[in-house]
């Protein structure tokens, strides 16, 4: 029933001086040509870019190639990630814990992204490998030297966990709340509001599958935390992060034990509803289904209104 946790993901601390970082990001034209004219460009570079030649441009190239495979959208998605991690590992052999330690770190973070969003490979192990890649990203970022990256991959490690399938899943809850709790001594909603919201979220996803606790309560939790998300993401704003966090309170609503069982399922519908204005059939086909399967399941339990 849930749609995702949402990932800040850190910049490149490479500059981007190249012409396939700007085709990357020109907003004029479509993004799917931009991204393919960036990997050729990109693949272009490479002719004089070499790794014997020009070690840390290569590297740089790399990366940024890398960036345009994750965020492909022709060809495999499956496939892309496979290329973008490829790519992550070849600016490896240039970007060494020992000589750039903070690219090596920032390199370590994404690794753990794609992993937590590989789809091949055995899942299980992908998740596990998610999280060595944050917790070696952690022996350079820490709280006194890079605080914002730290909480970043604090937030970040605490998705790994809350999706984690091996060990007790009670436990895994358990960490991914403490991760969340470690990037709120950054992410205030002063200083990140954003990233503040992201991790307020991902703190009502925990809440509401969490295991230890009274289960009324850590709904309560997970509904407030919700809420308070909304203060940041709204409709006009945050469309889609909006939508994100209302069909996650409308599942609160729906699993709600405290309160009018019947209200309770009306309150879900209405956030199904809510969500649905973004989520439409052309715009976020799989979005639109899940939150559509979740109206399913709240107009089943329905009291209210003609059974």
């Amino acid at each position: 029933m849930k749609i995702s946790c949402i990932s800040p993901s850190p910049h490149s601390s490479h500059p981007p001086s190249n012409y396939g970082y700007s085709t990357l990001l020109d907003i004029k034209g479509q993004k799917a040509k931009n991204i393919e004219k960036a990997i050729a460009c990109y693949q272009e570079a490479f002719r004089v870019y070499t790794f014997e030649a020009f070690p840390e441009d290569w590297a740089m190239t790399q990366y940024n190639l890398a960036i345009a495979y994750y965020d492909r959208i022709k060809g495999e998605k499956a496939q892309n990630i496979e290329e973008a991690i490829a790519c992550y590992q070849q600016a490896l052999r240039v970007d060494t814990f020992e000589a750039f330690p903070e690219d090596w770190a920032m390199i370590q973070t994404i690794l753990g992204n794609a992993y937590l969003d590989r789809i091949k490979g055995e899942k299980a192990q992908n998740i596990e490998d998610a999280i060595a890649f944050y917790q070696q990203a952690l022996r350079v970022y820490t709280f006194e030297a890079f605080s914002e990256k730290w909480a970043i991959t604090q937030n970040n490690l605490g998705n790994a966990y809350y999706k984690r399938i091996k060990g007790e899943k009670a436990q895994n809850i358990e960490d991914a709340i403490a991760c969340y709790q470690q990037a709120l001594r950054v992410f205030t909603f002063e200083a990140f509001s954003e990233k503040w919201a992201i991790t307020q979220n991902n703190f009502g996803n925990a809440y509401r599958d969490r295991i230890k606790g009274e289960k009324s309560q850590n709904i309560e939790e997970a509904i407030a935390f919700y809420q308070q998300a909304l203060r940041v993401y709204t409709f006009e704003a945050f469309s889609e992060k909006w939508a994100i966090t209302q069909n996650n309170l409308g599942n609160a609503y729906y699993k709600r034990i405290k309160g009018e069982k019947a209200q309770n399922i009306e309150d879900a519908i209405a956030c199904y509803q809510q969500a649905l204005r973004v989520f439409t059939f052309e715009a976020f086909s799989e979005k639109w289904a899940i939150t559509q399967n979740n109206f399913g399941n709240a107009y089943r339990d329905r009291i209210k209104g003609e059974k």
